[in-house]
């Protein structure tokens, strides 16, 4: 019985980004030929969204406490080298963070700050939502909570060891979020195709009407009143995640080129890459692919010391998330685009401090970008009645192919790392 249950999740994570495409399809399909189940499709969206306030800040504890206690308490054999490391992760994200703030406000042409003030009103009207949210939001009530339990914790060892091991069934329980995905899509496909009536009835049709319909990316108009302009839409979202995600792995070619005179980029992707990017992007699962990774990393570079690799292959599963982090900031700008909400560079910038902390709480599991969604729209500033509608499609859009390039490009980032570090080890 488990090995029959293992062979169908691994057969489904295989063909996990296909499936995704039909299902969206089948999705906007049905929804196109019958209204009632279109609306029934939008009915569960609600209640999804309605029931995201009281989910979301339990998965932020349950998830950040285990993953903070294992982080502190690493009882790697060189303590140098661990601290070495995890604060290398952490600059390495907090300039994944401003790349992803440029490169999305470039794709969407976003101003500076907010077009109806100046820039100091818009600076004190940004950081008074940045400290309500962080006196108010009960998303951060959840990592205030999860910070307590891990001071306590730590002063107590077994219970620290008893909650370090959270993480790893979170990431175990993972694997069987797989063959819901599809089944997700099919949802968030018949969402799109009635969306334009959904914004109506919320805000109203002559404001739906000024502020929907056109979504700009690199000053090309789409037009998304229909539901395959809405494919489109998801299509080239994913497109820019990879694009993205692409030119930050350049760099991090570069600086390993800069750092080991000798390493061949044609090596690296004829033996390296091209024999683990597939597996990545077709499970959208670092923690699934961690042992092959780490196998495959030690074939490519047996010169990498032994507890290197293991510790920056096995860390960097759930600190080096960089992809993750850029489609963040990606999501926010095309869902900010769709509902025809203007968000500035300004708020970006001030969201990294949320954004940086959270993803330290992130399993590497497909559609992890969900517990970003409320946090994200608290600091943009959305609007409470379009706050159900950008939640729906920011929880909607970021799985499938979006999460297939951003879970390979974490992964395959880490063996760069790995070369790097050890130079430093």
């Amino acid at each position: 019985m488990q090995q029959t249950l293992d062979n169908f999740l691994t057969l489904v994570e295989r063909h996990l980004p296909w499936l995704s495409i039909v299902f969206l399809f089948i999705g906007v399909f049905w929804a196109d030929q019958s209204s009632d189940f279109a609306y029934y499709i939008s009915g569960l969206m609600e209640g999804f969204i309605d029931s995201y306030s009281y989910i979301a800040p339990v998965a932020i504890y349950l998830i950040l406490t285990p993953t903070l206690i294992k982080l502190f308490s690493s009882e790697s054999g060189n303590k140098g080298f661990a601290g070495y490391t995890i604060r290398w992760f952490a600059i390495a994200r907090l300039l994944a963070c401003l790349y992803a703030v440029g490169f999305t406000a470039l794709i969407f042409g976003l101003p500076l700050y907010s077009s109806n003030a100046s820039f100091m009103q818009a600076f004190t009207e940004s950081m008074q939502s940045l400290i309500w949210m962080l006196t108010h939001s009960v998303y951060f009530h959840a990592v205030y909570a999860a910070l307590a339990t891990v001071l306590i914790a730590l002063q107590i060892k077994p219970l620290a060891r008893t909650l370090s091991h959270g993480v790893d069934l979170v990431e175990y329980l993972g694997r069987f979020i797989v063959p819901i995905i599809p089944f997700m899509m099919l949802g968030i496909g018949a969402y799109v195709t009635i969306l334009p009536e959904v914004i109506t009835k919320e805000v109203g049709a002559e404001i739906a009407a000024k502020q929907f319909g056109i979504v700009t990316i690199l000053w090309i108009d789409f037009d998304i009143t229909s539901s395959l302009g809405m494919i489109l839409i998801y299509v080239l979202g994913a497109l820019m995640t990879g694009v993205a995600c692409g030119f930050w792995h350049a760099g991090l070619l570069a600086l390993t080129k800069k750092h080991m005179p000798s390493f061949s980029i044609r090596q690296y992707f004829s033996e390296y890459w091209i024999k683990v990017y597939p597996l990545l992007w077709a499970t959208s699962s670092e923690a699934l692919a961690t042992p092959l990774n780490l196998y495959m990393v030690k074939k490519f570079c047996p010169d990498i010391r032994d507890e290197v690799r293991q510790f920056v292959v096995g860390t960097g599963s759930f600190l080096n998330i960089n992809g993750t982090i850029i489609n963040v900031f990606l999501m926010t700008g095309l869902v900010a685009q769709i509902i025809g909400v203007e968000i500035s560079v300004l708020q970006l910038l001030l969201s990294i401090p949320i954004v940086f902390l959270i993803a330290y709480g992130i399993p590497g599991i497909p559609g992890e970008l969900v517990i970003f969604g409320g946090p994200m729209m608290l600091c943009m500033g959305i609007e409470p009645e379009l706050a159900p509608i950008f939640l729906s499609l920011y929880v909607g859009l970021q799985i499938g192919l979006p999460d297939s390039f951003r879970t390979a490009s974490n992964s395959t980032d880490e063996c760069l790392c790995a070369i790097i570090l050890d130079k430093k080890y």
